[in-house]
């Protein structure tokens, strides 16, 4: 059969290079020789060959990628073709993606992607194949970077090398659909993989991003792994939560081992909004000493914030500001809270009529699709906004890479600074009201 595996791109999306490519090169390994796999990403450009000879075409996506996730399966299938969905948010919402396709492969696609090459082949494709556990660690394959070949070669720089996340945050989607555990690849396969990246000359400025939600969560694994790497000689960067800091051992095995930069869900500086998140056992303060340590060890911190907790007002938008300068973060990305299906969120502002969007391709943690409590919509999304143009300018990004200290070269200076860089954003002309000073 020939294979036509698509990740549709985001409407209207702020970020240019969003991209899911990297799942659907899993279900290329998973794929026997006797079939033609061929790849197309619109995130990166891609144009859909809807005229593709295709015998089945599989379309992964994300909850703001399903409206043109829709709009494809449903002109392949006016043009004869058999569809198949799969990916977050077709899992999540199987009765609405249904009448879109012929079939919807539900949870990790390890475990049903043969079952469903089978039957298509047989020309007897079932409505739904639904995996009824989570895929063992063994059962992950290497991704088949082959079908990429004479493309985007920073997406054959991202390595797995656990899956799964042990947190249960209120507006992440990942818990629900990996679980709560946490699966680990045999450190051997993945050392071995990144060698063989390296030795092809695949890795752009011999840099690596290691795709994990949580690189760091099990310790013990972390500093095996990094021990293991740093003979290699590459350089990477990686998730991880705010406990990396607590363990010295760990934070100075991942610097030998290439670590430059770490982005951590920090997602707010208030108490209850963290209590809100179900990360209540961080705080400013704990945030304020893992990035002295990581600086300290000369690896650059990322904060990954989210505005719109029911306990956010219009002041968390200078607070955030003010603190991501005064201790010198190299970057951050700013977040509105974006209720995605199969979240605690979602749940809580469906229950309460608080969902003022219901299209999905605004669900890019960009527009504000629902009502908060204590500002209005034009609120969120401006001061969010506002702040981002602040980071984003040039004083601002030269100040904070030079005040962490964290570089060792020019190269590394630019990469930090093109990250920071973005188009400036609408404001509306507000600005978000700066707190006024603690009465002594």
């Amino acid at each position: 059969m020939n294979i036509y595996l698509i990740a549709p791109g985001w409407k209207g999306k702020q970020y240019t290079r969003i991209s899911i490519t990297s799942s659907l090169l899993y279900l290329a390994a998973l794929t026997p020789d006797a079939h033609s796999v061929r790849v197309d990403d619109e995130s990166f450009g891609d144009a859909i060959d809807f005229s593709h000879d295709a015998d089945l075409v599989a379309i992964s996506c994300s909850t703001p990628q399903a409206p043109r996730g829709y709009e494809i399966a449903d002109e392949f299938r006016r043009r004869g073709k058999k569809v198949v969905m799969g990916g977050m948010h077709p899992s999540l919402m199987l009765e609405e993606a249904l009448p879109h396709c012929d079939s919807v492969g539900v949870g990790e696609g390890e475990l049903i992607w043969k079952d469903i090459l089978r039957d298509a082949e047989a020309g007897n494709l079932k409505p739904v194949y639904k995996a009824d556990r989570l895929a063992d660690s063994a059962e992950i394959p290497r991704p088949d970077r082959s079908v990429m070949k004479g493309k985007r070669r920073e997406l054959l720089c991202q390595v797995q090398t656990t899956r799964g996340c042990p947190f249960n945050c209120s507006f992440c989607s990942v818990t629900r659909f990996f679980g709560r555990s946490y699966r680990q690849r045999l450190i051997e396969d993945v050392i071995d993989e990144i060698s063989e990246l390296k030795k092809s000359k695949m890795l752009l400025n011999n840099f690596l991003f290691l795709t994990d939600d949580n690189i760091m969560a099990d310790k013990d694994y972390a500093k095996r792994f990094f021990t293991a790497l740093a003979p290699i000689g590459i350089k990477w960067e990686g998730q991880a939560s705010i406990s990396v800091a607590d363990d010295d051992e760990l934070m100075r095995l991942a610097r030998q081992s290439g670590c430059q930069a770490i982005s951590i869900g920090m997602e707010s500086l208030s108490p209850e909004s963290l209590k809100d998140a179900n990360k209540q056992m961080n705080s400013k303060e704990r945030f304020e000493r893992a990035i002295k340590k990581l600086h300290a060890n000369k690896i650059a911190v990322f904060g990954l914030f989210i505005f719109g907790f029911d306990s956010d007002d219009e002041h968390c938008f200078m607070d955030t500001l003010q603190f991501i300068e005064d201790n010198k973060m190299e970057g951050a990305l700013l977040n509105s809270l974006t209720p995605l299906p199969g979240t605690k969120v979602y749940e809580q502002f469906e229950k309460e009529g608080r969902i003022a969007v219901t299209d999905w391709g605004r669900y890019d943690f960009f527009n504000v699709v629902f009502n908060p409590k204590n500002m209005t919509r034009e609120q969120l999304f401006y001061g969010r906004n506002y702040i981002l143009n602040k980071l984003h300018e040039f004083p601002s990004i030269l100040r904070r890479i030079i005040g962490a200290k964290t570089f060792s070269s020019l190269s590394l200076v630019k990469y930090f600074s093109a990250r920071n860089s973005i188009k400036t954003l609408p404001t509306g002309g507000y600005v978000p009201p700066k707190r006024p000073p603690a009465r002594p």
